[in-house]
């Protein structure tokens, strides 16, 4: 079995993950880029093309699981060795959130939960990057929704046994405490 099938994102661990994302620097976005200027045209085409992708049901997402990787790769890629304002900078990592976004619904749904994790943590980290409080909130319930059923344990209440989430993330709570 892969090791790194065993990763899985705690209560704590998300509550840390949040605050950093909610307290974290943005200005890395407005540093300069040594690589080829990313064409406003490309990244149109990206944008153009993901959301159909990812509106597509279900069934077909074993057509579009590839194509969907690469165009994240590809987003990435010009994140990391681009050359661009910081408009741009804003669109590619609005895309590149909401396409991790979407792989990790993906992986998700196959059973894959520890890559949908790493995916949901990428597109966090863009979300915070493009300044999409929104995303980033949705992101977080998403993590937050998709932790693994070995969190629910037993609780007697009025000698009534029920199960119930341990630590389940109130954003309103969170916000209040940072």
């Amino acid at each position: 079995m892969e090791r790194r099938t065993f990763l899985t994102i705690s209560g704590g661990a998300l509550s840390a993950l949040a605050a950093d994302w909610a307290l974290g620097p943005t200005d890395a976005l407005a540093q300069a880029r040594d690589g080829k200027p990313v064409d406003d045209d490309f990244l149109t085409l990206l944008e153009n093309t993901t959301q159909p992708l990812a509106d597509l049901a279900t069934e077909q997402r074993q057509h579009t699981a590839l194509l969907l990787d690469a165009y994240l790769a590809t987003v990435t890629e010009l994140i990391e060795h681009g050359r661009y304002s910081p408009a741009t900078g804003k669109r590619q990592h609005t895309l590149a959130a909401s396409l991790a976004q979407t792989v990790a619904w993906h992986r998700f749904d196959l059973g894959q939960h520890a890559p949908a994790s790493q995916y949901w943590i990428a597109a966090l980290h863009n979300a915070h990057a493009a300044g999409d409080h929104d995303m980033g909130a949705g992101l977080l319930g998403d993590l937050a929704c998709a932790r693994p059923v070995t969190d629910l344990v037993p609780v007697r209440s009025a000698g009534v046994e029920s199960k119930r989430l341990v630590g389940p993330l109130h954003l309103a709570g969170f916000a209040a405490a940072a």
